[in-house]
């Protein structure tokens, strides 16, 4: 009996001790993407750090150099916010500047008609806007996965079987530390002109994203957020060029352009 009482009371201390070495763990629970998005979008409005910085931009044509501007220059970008209010010039503004090498491709284009703006120009315009970006702006037609990757920050995945797939990693203050999305499936893009001839735009223009891929990256300085690079990679297939006058069309212009444009800021 005396043995049994000891096994019994042997066998609650090994119990006893097991229990004293389990490790509690508590999952952090990972917000809503509705609050995740609420709190990133009031950031890029308001938390942005509007030091003017020195940036390298690189553009190159992967199919045809003789058909697409090639840039190489250092820019001067003060970010005011992420949702389109920045100012922009060349460290040294060259003379012979890039408007001036519009190759074969562009010959029969007036300035203002010119598809160089949507090759060039308008992929860094519109990634810089982030605050419009489809995926940041509403969840409709997305699936959001948020879950904590530290203590420290969150990592929001997001797809759209006919749009975008991507993520972005946030601090615990919803600042924006990254982001990358590419194209799931091509869709179109239509462009006219504000001017009529008769029942006509003076020009319309219209070409399908084939690829689009983006990647972006930030630093926190002083408790704000700055850019630090973009990558853009962009196929347009398909870019169709009309011009009109009131009898219809009297130009027309198909072509497809392959593009790789880099913005980093310079460390000297």
């Amino acid at each position: 009996m005396k043995n049994w009482l000891f096994f019994l009371f042997f066998t609650f201390l090994v119990q006893a001790q097991n229990e004293k070495e389990i490790e509690v763990v508590v999952v952090k629970k990972a917000p809503k993407i509705a609050a995740v998005l609420k709190r990133l979008n009031k950031q890029l409005l308001k938390n942005v750090d509007t030091t003017t910085y020195v940036y390298q931009l690189n553009q190159l044509n992967f199919e045809n150099t003789d058909t697409i501007i090639s840039r190489n220059e250092k820019q001067l970008l003060k970010f005011t916010d992420f949702a389109g209010q920045f100012s922009k010039k060349n460290e040294i503004e060259n003379k012979d500047n890039w408007f001036t090498k519009i190759k074969e491709t562009f010959k029969d284009y007036s300035a203002k008609e010119s598809p160089i703006g949507w090759i060039s120009g308008f992929p860094v315009r519109k990634n810089i806007t982030i605050t419009d970006l489809d995926f940041i702006r509403t969840t409709r037609g997305y699936a959001y996965k948020v879950e904590w990757i530290n203590d420290e920050d969150l990592l929001i995945s997001f797809q759209s079987a006919n749009f975008y797939k991507g993520q972005f990693v946030v601090d615990r203050n919803y600042n924006l530390l990254s982001l990358s999305y590419e194209v799931q499936a091509p869709y179109p893009f239509y462009y006219t002109s504000d001017q009529s001839v008769g029942k006509y735009h003076t020009f319309t223009s219209s070409w399908i994203y084939q690829r689009e891929k983006v990647a972006m990256t930030f630093a926190i300085v002083k408790k704000k957020m700055a850019l630090v690079s973009l990558s853009i990679e962009e196929k347009l297939r398909d870019f169709v060029f009309n011009r009109y006058n009131k009898e219809g069309v009297t130009f027309t212009k198909k072509t497809n352009f392959s593009t790789q444009i880099e913005l980093f800021r310079r460390i000297e």
